[in-house]
């Protein structure tokens, strides 16, 4: 089946909720985290890219999911990992594993992304305890069956692990950012 043929499957309902993550992506765009942002600690707020382009439904999946399998949700980030602490919905890790029990989770390689889709990235093995928001981003563009270009909050200063704004980024073949792309998904 060809790519033009499976983008035209997808329901009107789907292509609308793409474009509206990308269109909320776009206004969160130059916003930046305080000087006392703490990636653990701190609520969420615009450079938590997406969960503020996936709000509301997003947070409130994410939240029942929990209640559906905390044990596996304590496993994967320890016993403080619950929709009460603000990593919670910070952390990509929770979010693929969210995203994989409900069928959404592609792993690069296997499918095609999509402009509106949520894109992973793994740069180097932080642990499981990595709850920096640097790991996930929307996509805004795609070329020839590549991400192109996302949106997601980047570090302003690498010495100053709390200081992050929101920008686009546009990711080359082989460069270093997509190397480090581990999948992508729609958002329930």
């Amino acid at each position: 089946m060809s790519a033009d043929k499976k983008l035209s499957d997808v329901s009107l309902a789907r292509q609308e909720r793409r474009e509206h993550i990308v269109s909320a992506a776009k206004t969160l765009l130059g916003a930046f985290a305080e000087d006392d942002f703490d990636p653990v600690h701190s609520m969420l707020f615009p450079v938590d890219v997406v969960m503020v382009a996936g709000a509301p439904w997003l947070r409130d999946g994410l939240d029942r999911d929990f209640f559906k399998d905390e044990a596996g949700y304590r496993k994967i980030g320890g016993g403080a990992n619950t929709p009460a602490m603000a990593y919670f919905f910070r952390s990509a890790v929770n979010l693929i594993y969210y995203l994989k029990r409900q069928g959404f989770y592609i792993p690069r390689g296997t499918g095609l992304p999509v402009a509106g889709m949520v894109c992973f990235f793994d740069w180097d093995d932080r642990g499981r305890f990595n709850f920096s928001p640097d790991r996930s981003a929307i996509v805004t563009l795609v070329k020839d069956e590549q991400v192109s270009q996302v949106i997601m909050a980047v570090q302003k200063n690498i010495e100053d692990k709390k200081s992050y704004t929101v920008c686009e980024v546009n990711i080359h073949p082989g460069d270093q950012t997509d190397q480090a792309l581990i999948g992508y998904s729609d958002l329930p």
